[in-house]
């Protein structure tokens, strides 16, 4: 330990440094104020022993100057005085030093004084330590999270901007936002939007929109159907996230008219079609689970069409808007939430200034997005498509058994190859649709015998997924038949889809058993000619190519 001595008698430095090195320390001596800023910078004390007699320079000056040398580190500097002095040491002490020593020296106060200053001395050193430490993390993390926002920035940048006919609130709970907006134009002048919910919040949550956003913006380039959208980016959320995280999520598509929705919703609240008189005219209920829960074998990529009015709005969020308040015990809820929108008219800015009340009132704990989609044609323009049909006639026929069932995804496979078609990529999205409702009703409902009203409840969603995984691994019978039959002066394909299972009834379009629900109000709309045969085993339409 080093003690810098600053007395101007040079007896008084000898008696001191001989006390100092008595007890181990190492001394250096100086006779002034200049004296000892100097030998400051060569010896670095670890204790001053300063003489209040010293007058080169001011004192306050003096002990500022070696208290600034020593940094963030505490420096002790304690005085020396005599008996007769004594009474000046408090004026003393208030310019900046740390105790006091009287004249003459008794040995164990001394040492004890010294020990006392040391540790406190080490202790600042380790203090100031960690500090730097810190610091120096904190600056390396504050660079990984520069590098890891521009990634992301990079990623979302894709998405749509400035396009007015969506209005957006997105508040992140922290820097990296959980929830997941995304905006792209379509081939054939549609709209492609996705609002997703990533369990947690800030960077974890995060992770998942990089493959989410890259599939998204790929797919919907290429007019890609939104059941197979959420079906992709489910098997790669699947693959890459812990069991723990999933991903809620509505996507969909604007036709160019503005007048059919298109979506695929798991695990979101239900977005809210809005009429042109305020009044909420449908519910976007979620017909799925989250996106990466399921395998691919068990994920369903059925869709549903909803027709939209000229300004008519659809308002979709995540369930951060209605959890407001929550840490404070008073959550918005979902009643309160639809009752502060219809009070200001469903404006998204209004509604936006309502939750920032409450937010500042109660705060929040968690990501939060709103998203209002007006319902007019797009504006957007289509690219040039080849309105040659192929001329060529063909028929496919697939038929799958037990195993096919549980390891191929058989509507993507058939629907790659026609895509390749002269004339059939711009009807890809539809075709897929309706194959891939028949085809998974015929597994489901056919062969499996499941029904679809387990999925009324919100735990039937998770029971219906867990009872249709076993029923599958059992199966041991059983086939599912697709044939696609093209004939080019009909401008149609001819589908037939059979199942060897025990057949239904689908009489009620509404509802029943064998349940295709809205489903098979779907497959009405966008097909021909439906019908039944062979005790409901197999069903049959046309899909016109025109």
């Amino acid at each position: 330990m080093r003690v810098l001595i600053v007395d101007s008698s040079a007896r008084n430095q000898q008696e001191l440094t001989t006390i100092v090195q008595s007890f181990g320390y190492t001394s250096q001596s100086a006779s002034c104020g200049k004296g000892a800023l100097s030998a400051y910078a060569n010896f670095s004390p670890d204790v001053v022993l300063l003489d209040i007699a010293i007058e080169d320079i001011a004192m306050d000056v003096l002990v500022a100057k070696m208290k600034a040398l020593a940094g963030a580190i505490y420096l002790p500097v304690v005085f020396l005085a005599s008996a007769s002095e004594s009474k000046l040491l408090t004026e003393y002490l208030q310019v900046g030093g740390d105790d006091f020593l009287t004249k003459p020296f008794d040995s164990i106060v001394f040492q004890a004084k010294m020990r006392a200053h040391i540790r406190t001395r080490e202790l600042s050193r380790s203090v100031a330590e960690q500090n730097r430490s810190l610091a120096w993390h904190s600056e390396h993390m504050q660079q990984e999270h520069r590098i890891v926002q521009n990634m992301f920035s990079n990623a979302l940048n894709r998405s749509l901007q400035n396009y007015n006919q969506i209005e957006t609130y997105l508040l992140p709970h922290t820097i990296f936002n959980g929830d997941l907006y995304l905006l792209a134009r379509g081939p054939l002048g549609n709209l492609y939007l996705l609002l997703g919910d990533f369990t947690g919040h800030g960077l974890p949550a995060a992770i998942g929109t990089l493959p989410a956003s890259q599939t998204f913006f790929a797919m919907a380039e290429l007019g890609s159907p939104v059941g197979q959208i959420a079906a992709e980016i489910n098997r790669q959320l699947n693959q890459l996230l812990p069991e723990s995280m999933f991903c809620c999520a509505t996507i969909l598509e604007l036709s160019a008219s503005g007048e059919r929705i298109s979506w695929w919703s798991g695990g979101m609240p239900p977005a809210m079609l809005i009429a042109e008189n305020h009044e909420i005219k449908e519910y976007l209920q979620p017909q799925h689970m989250p996106l990466g829960i399921l395998s691919d074998l068990e994920f369903e990529s059925g869709i549903t069409i909803t027709r939209a009015a000229p300004r008519d709005r659809l308002l979709l969020y995540s369930d951060g808007a209605i959890e407001v308040g929550v840490q404070s015990g008073r959550p918005l809820g979902y009643e309160r939430f639809k009752r502060i929108g219809r009070q200001c008219r469903w404006q998204l800015s209004e509604l936006a200034d309502a939750i920032q009340d409450r937010i500042e009132k109660d705060g929040i704990d968690d990501d939060l997005s709103m998203v209002l989609l007006h319902c007019l044609p797009t504006g957007l323009s289509s690219k040039e498509q080849d309105d040659e049909r192929s001329k060529m006639p063909f028929c496919l026929s697939v038929r799958l058994g037990p195993e096919e069932i549980r390891g191929v995804d058989p509507v993507s496979t058939i629907l790659r190859g026609l895509s390749q078609i002269e004339g059939f990529k711009e009807f890809k999205a539809p075709l897929y649709t309706v194959l891939a409702e028949a085809y998974n009703n015929a597994v489901d409902h056919g062969l499996l015998r499941l029904a679809s009203s387990a999925k009324s409840s919100l735990d039937g969603f998770e029971n219906y997924y867990i009872e249709r995984s076993r029923r599958l691994v059992r199966l041991q019978h059983g086939f599912v038949e697709l044939i696609l039959n093209y004939i080019p002066k009909d401008a149609c394909i001819y589908v037939k889809i059979c199942d060897s299972g025990k057949g239904f009834t689908a009489e009620n379009t509404e509802a029943g058993e064998y349940s295709f629900g809205r489903g098979l109000m779907l497959m009405k709309e966008l097909t021909r000619d439906l019908v039944w045969s062979d005790g409901g085993r197999c069903v049959e339409f046309t899909f016109p190519i025109r």
